[in-house]
């Protein structure tokens, strides 16, 4: 409103230079509403007093890459070369004029891929007869020979890894195999070629369950997954060394105690899910998950009467941590009273009296687990979190997301099967192609014995399994 319209509001009488200041006062407060709404949406966004998070925020594209100066960072070298090309010119690329002979030699060196070729290989198997057993004798197959197999055991291999470690589906496996080697396959012949294999390595999946119910501790950790589209949910137990994965129907604490065995006595890392709470494993919850509630509910809801329990209940975890970092700088009985008053503070946190909704139901999650919040800090060989599970399971997700996931049952067998072999090599920073394509030529050939963890764990791993058994820890990320 200008200066005129103004004036001519005041001359036109005071009952209606009321009502329009009325209606404005109206417009204004639904203005102040909206522009309320808008900023507490942008402050979501940004973090206190409207900076952005140091750790969120994007470089601009002039400070991207190494700062100026820097020493070059190159390509290494080839270990070796396979071949050498001379390059030489009998006449000047510009004048055509006639060239001295050669003053110098500039080296270039380059690498490349050569396209593979489908190698076709016929099997002359002889047959003989046997003078004692009275019958005829056919030769043992060659040591590359998938008997009664079309497809060899690279192909096979580079199946799994394409399928369960880089998530192709199955029609881009065919695609991929016709347009770089020139092999024509069916996407059917795929999935029957994996449930074939894993199906000859199940021993082998047999001795992986053995080393994880063998272990000094596990990770567990579930997610979703379909067979036909019926729901299903995929178990994973897993640790430094191992990894063991069932797909189930159920997710109770059944499938647990089926994983595990009924008998386990070792430590147990999980989330908060009621399930693992009916396990006579000693305990240990992911304190990474009770942070990551406590900074989502702060986010949300962030009044006086929960951000005072907030901060206690921060200061505690933090003591914690770094108690454990201190351990061996302490006398030992230092360190155990340190830690029973740390259970101590945790439990008459768990026992107060809260007005915050949020808080009256986490305190009920602490004073039911307040036995397994700081089992660490007994047992130094325990994670105080879930990480490692998460990030194995994560894979999975990953390739759930970008299929329609198990027709049947079989199909879901192969992938745990697969997937277990798989990254427990990985884990283990053994070569899955080579190992994978040994173990099945030799069960495929039906030879006797356990080729790829021949005792089950049991020793290869002295620093890991064993309940009573080392103390090391070490970590091998999947890829």
């Amino acid at each position: 409103m200008d200066r005129a319209q103004a004036i001519e509001l005041y001359k036109s009488g005071q009952k209606a230079t009321v009502a329009k200041l009325l209606e404005l006062s109206v417009r204004l407060e639904a203005l102040e509403k909206e522009s309320a709404a808008l900023k507490e949406k942008l402050l979501k966004k940004m973090n206190y007093k409207g900076k952005r998070d140091k750790k969120s925020r994007s470089k601009p594209w002039w400070r991207w890459g190494r700062k100026k100066g820097h020493p070059g960072s190159f390509r290494p070298m080839p270990d070796h070369i396979d071949r050498t090309v001379p390059v030489t010119a009998n006449q000047c690329p510009q004048c055509a004029g006639k060239l001295s002979s050669s003053q110098e030699v500039m080296e270039h060196i380059q690498e490349d891929i050569i396209p593979s070729v489908v190698v076709v290989t016929k099997y002359l198997r002889h047959r003989y007869w046997c003078c004692q057993c009275k019958e005829l004798i056919t030769a043992p197959p060659a040591p590359d020979e998938v008997p009664c197999g079309y497809l060899g055991p690279n192909t096979l291999t580079e199946m799994v890894l394409l399928k369960y470690h880089h998530g192709l589906p199955g029609n881009k496996i065919v695609e991929l195999f016709k347009e770089f080697c020139g092999l024509k396959v069916s996407e059917g012949a795929v999935f029957q070629a994996l449930q074939r294999l894993a199906f000859w390595l199940g021993v082998e999946k047999e001795q992986i369950v053995e080393a994880i119910r063998k272990s000094r501790y596990n990770h567990m950790d579930e997610t979703g997954a379909k067979i036909n589209g019926i729901k299903h949910w995929l178990w994973a137990a897993v640790n430094p060394r191992w990894a063991n994965y069932l797909t189930h129907k159920s997710r109770g604490a059944k499938v647990a105690r089926e994983i595990l065995g009924k008998s386990y006595k070792g430590g147990l890392v999980s989330d908060f899910y009621g399930a693992y709470n009916h396990l006579t494993a000693k305990q240990q919850k992911c304190r990474i998950h009770l942070r990551r509630e406590m900074r989502s509910l702060k986010s949300r809801d962030s009044p006086q009467d929960y951000l005072i329990p907030c901060k206690k209940l921060k200061r505690l975890l933090d003591d914690a941590d770094r108690l454990k970092l201190k351990r061996h700088k302490l006398k030992a009985w230092v360190y155990k009273r340190r830690v029973a008053r740390l259970k101590e503070r945790l439990l008459d946190f768990a026992c107060g009296v809260y007005s915050n909704k949020h808080w009256q139901r986490l305190s009920k999650r602490l004073l039911k687990h307040h036995k397994a919040i700081f089992t660490d800090l007994d047992d130094p060989e325990i994670p105080a979190d879930n990480n490692l599970a998460e990030g194995m399971i994560r894979h999975h997700v990953i390739l759930r997301n970008r299929s329609f996931q198990h027709r049947t049952p079989r199909g879901a067998q192969a992938y745990d099967g697969l997937t277990s072999i798989l990254h427990s090599l990985r884990m283990q920073d053994r070569d899955p192609m080579r190992e994978i394509r040994r173990a099945y030529l030799h069960h495929r050939q039906q030879r006797p014995g356990i080729v790829l963890f021949p005792t089950g764990g049991s020793e290869l791993d002295k620093n890991l399994n064993g309940v009573s058994g080392g103390q090391g820890r070490s970590r091998a990320s999947i890829g």
